[in-house]
This record gives C-alpha cells, structure tokens and sequence, in this order.
C-alpha cells in the first residue's frame, strides 16, 4: 500500500474521526501509530529544509522578521518541499498486517459519514483510493 507524505495528516484526521466498535478502533489505533510515525519523520524532514534555507545572522541563527523565518532561494526550498512531500511510503501487505489492513480498509469505506461535501468528499475520495489498494487473496 503507498501513501504519499503530504496524505499522512489527513488520513490521520480522518481515521480518528471514525466511531468504531473495540476490535477496529484497536487497528486503527495500530495503523495510525505506523502513519504517525511517519508524519513525523515527514515533519522533522521539513523542518530542516527550512532551517537549510533560512537566512541567517552572524552567529548562526535564522533571521526572523514579523515572526517568520526569512528564506534564501525561495523557489528551490518549495520545489524541494514539493518533492518530499510527494515521496511515497509504503504499507506492506503480508500477514502480520493483514488484520489491521483489511479492518481500516473497512473502516474508512463503510464506517465513515454516510453524506460528505466540499473539501471532506475530496478528502474520502482520496483515502478511499488508497485503502482500495489493499488486497488480500483470500478474505
């Protein structure tokens, strides 16, 4: 299963929006641990592209103007932003995971919000997409 980094957040939101009975809400909280991890991973690699192209005074530290960084080379920063955040991890399919993957799978098509609009129905499109990824022979 891939997911690219920028999705992270609001699979996250979304999946902790979900009422689930015990057993799914355990595989959520299971699979939301494993995509966590990641956003964090994904924050910290932010975070030192900014700190990379901040500018910076004398001793060191970044210039701050109006409570934001000032940056140098702009347009390469956010191309570099860009790039990471369309990097892709992936959620391997096997049998350790199984469980918990076809639990969130049914959880984010079948236990959602049955009416969605605006930025949310774009929202589920995309997740929905992702979990359809998750395929197991025999179910």
């Amino acid at each position: 299963m891939k997911i690219k980094k920028f999705e992270l957040e609001p699979f996250i939101s979304y999946l902790h929006s979900l009422r689930l009975d015990r057993v799914d809400s355990r595989m959520r909280s299971r699979f939301k641990k494993i995509l966590i991890d990641k956003y964090q991973v994904f924050t910290d690699e932010l975070r030192e592209i900014n700190v990379d192209y901040t500018v910076k005074d004398s001793s060191g530290d970044p210039i701050i103007e109006n409570d934001k960084w000032i940056f140098e080379n702009n347009d390469e920063r956010l191309k570099e932003i860009q790039d990471l955040s369309f990097e892709e991890i992936y959620i391997e399919q096997n049998e350790e995971n199984k469980k918990m993957l076809l639990s969130v799978k049914e959880s984010v098509l079948n236990r959602g919000p049955s009416e969605l609009e605006g930025k949310d129905a774009d929202v589920y499109d995309c997740l929905a997409e992702i979990v359809e990824q998750i395929t197991y022979e025999d179910q």
